[in-house]
C-alpha cells in the first residue's frame, strides 16, 4: 500500500490528477495521506473475513506448503475479491488515460487491454522477472547453462497455478489467452516499475527497456501524519537502543496464530536478555520494563533508533530497515522473503536468516544474541546508498514518458 500512496503523491506533485483504488487487507485508514497528497482514494470493498478457525487453518497450510502450493493458496485468497477488483479496474479504465497496478492484479491488465488504455505495473518482487544472469530463486543455480531451462520450468509450474484464473477472465472479455505468466500476465509490455534498490540488486543487463528499476518507493517521513506514540518515545529514552521485532502482515491473518507467535517472540526476547519493542496485532499483550508491546509504529522514525530489526523479510520492511542503517535478522515465511533473507546476509547487512516454519523461542533468542553483536558499518553504508536514491522521482518520470 505504501508504494502506491507515495506514487500517488509524486504524480500529483508532477501535475497529474490521480485516483487510487485500494484494497487494504490490514484495514488501515489511509484517508489522511490522500487528503494531504491531493489525490482521490477509493476503498475497494473486500469479501467478509473467514471464521477464525478457517483463517487459522488456511494460514498454517500456507506456512507448511511448498512454493507452488503457497502461490495457489495466495491466489485462492485473491479469488475472494476478484469481482470487486474487476469492478474497480473497469471504473479506473473508464475515467483515466493511464493505469498503474500491482503486477499480480491481472484484472486491471485485462480491462486496460480491452479498452486500449496504457498500463504500467508496480513490481515489488523483482525475482519474478526472468533474466539470463541467474535462475529463479528457490531452484539450484548450476551455472549459466542452467538458467534458461530453470526459467522454462518456472514458467510451466507457475502457469499451471495462475493461467487458468487469468484466462477465464480474458475469455469473458473476448481477449486472446495468455501463454506465459512471467512475460505476459505479470508484466506490462510498456512499463514495469521494479521497486527494489539498485544498490542492493543491480538490474540485469538483459532486461528490456520496459523494466525500470526505480529504487525503493516510500513516502517521505512526516511526523505530523505519522507521529511516534508517546509510549514508544518514553521507552526509547529509557535505555539503550532496543531490538525491534515485527512480522508485519504475516501476523494479521489468524488471531490464534498471531497470539501463539506473540508468545514465542516474547519468550525469545526474555531468553535473549535484550530490551525490545514487540509489534503484535493484540495491543493488550502485556508489556514490561524491558519489552514494550505495540500494535504498530512509524518504522521510518523508529528503526534508526534500534539496535536490530527482526522481521519477516517483506520487500518494504526489508528496505525500510536497511535505509535506517540497522542490521536485520530475517525470519522468512513465504515467497521472496527467503530471497531477501539470503541476499542481505550475503551483503553483510543481516544475520543468517531463519525460517518461520519450525521456529522456536530458543533458536530465535540465540540468533538475536548473535545478531546484536554484528558490525553496523555495512548496513549503514547500504542505508546511505538507499537514502540517496529517489524511487518516487524515477517512477514518476518513467510514467510521464509513458503517457499517450
Amino acid at each position: 500500500m505504501r508504494p502506491f500512496l507515495a506514487l500517488a503523491e509524486g504524480l500529483v506533485r508532477a501535475g497529474h490528477d490521480v485516483t487510487l483504488a485500494a484494497l487494504d487487507k490490514t484495514g488501515r485508514d489511509s484517508s489522511r495521506f490522500a487528503e494531504k497528497g491531493g489525490f482521490r482514494l477509493i476503498p475497494i470493498p473486500q469479501a467478509g473475513p473467514p471464521s477464525q478457525a478457517e483463517a487459522d487453518r488456511e494460514w498454517r497450510r500456507l506456512l507448511f506448503a511448498g512454493p507452488l502450493r503457497q502461490l495457489d493458496l495466495i491466489y485462492q485468497a485473491f479469488d475472494l475479491d476478484a469481482e470487486a477488483m474487476l469492478t474497480a479496474a473497469e471504473a479506473l479504465c473508464a475515467e483515466n488515460d493511464l493505469v498503474l497496478g500491482h503486477f499480480m492484479v491481472h484484472q486491471l491488465r485485462a480491462v486496460a487491454e480491452k479498452n486500449n488504455i496504457p498500463l504500467a505495473t508496480l513490481v515489488p518482487i523483482h525475482t519474478a522477472l526472468p533474466t539470463a544472469e541467474n535462475g529463479p530463486f528457490g531452484l539450484p543455480d548450476l551455472g549459466a547453462w542452467s538458467h534458461k531451462p530453470a526459467w522454462a520450468l518456472a514458467r510451466y509450474a507457475i502457469g499451471r497455478v495462475v493461467l487458468p484464473r487469468v484466462n477465464t477472465l480474458r475469455r469473458q472479455l473476448g481477449l486472446a489467452p495468455d501463454r506465459d505468466v512471467l512475460g505476459q500476465s505479470w508484466a506490462s509490455d510498456r512499463l514495469n516499475l521494479i521497486t527494489a534498490s539498485p544498490s542492493l540488486c543491480p538490474p540485469p543487463a538483459d532486461w528490456g527497456r520496459q523494466h525500470v528499476m526505480c529504487g525503493f518507493v516510500d513516502r517521505a517521513v512526516e511526523p505530523d501524519l505519522e507521529p511516534v506514540p508517546a509510549e514508544i518515545e518514553a521507552f526509547l529514552a529509557a535505555g539503550p537502543p532496543p531490538v525491534y521485532l515485527t512480522f508485519g502482515s504475516m501476523m494479521s491473518l489468524s488471531q490464534p496464530y498471531s497470539r501463539e507467535t506473540a508468545v514465542l517472540l516474547r519468550e525469545a526476547v526474555r531468553l535473549a536478555g535484550v530490551r525490545a519493542i514487540l509489534q503484535v496485532p493484540d495491543a493488550e499483550f502485556p508489556s514490561d520494563a524491558d519489552c514494550l508491546v505495540v500494535a504498530r509504529s512509524p518504522y521510518a522514525q523508529v528503526f534508526p533508533r534500534c539496535a536490530l530489526v527482526v522481521h519477516h523479510g517483506g520487500a518494504g520492511t526489508t528496505q525500510t530497515a536497511l535505509r535506517a542503517g540497522v542490521p536485520a535478522l530475517i525470519v522468512a515465511h513465504i515467497a521472496d522473503q527467503f530471497f531477501w533473507g539470503a541476499h542481505l546476509a550475503k551483503l553483510g547487512a543481516a544475520a543468517a536468516p531463519l525460517k518461520r516454519r519450525g521456529l522456536t523461542a530458543w533458536r530465535l533468542a540465540e540468533a538475536i544474541r548473535r545478531a546484536v553483536t554484528m558490525p553496523r558499518e555495512r548496513a549503514a553504508e547500504l542505508g546511505r546508498a538507499i537514502a540517496a536514491e529517489d524511487g518516487v522521482k524515477v517512477a514518476v518520470e518513467a510514467i510521464g514518458r509513458l503517457q499517450p
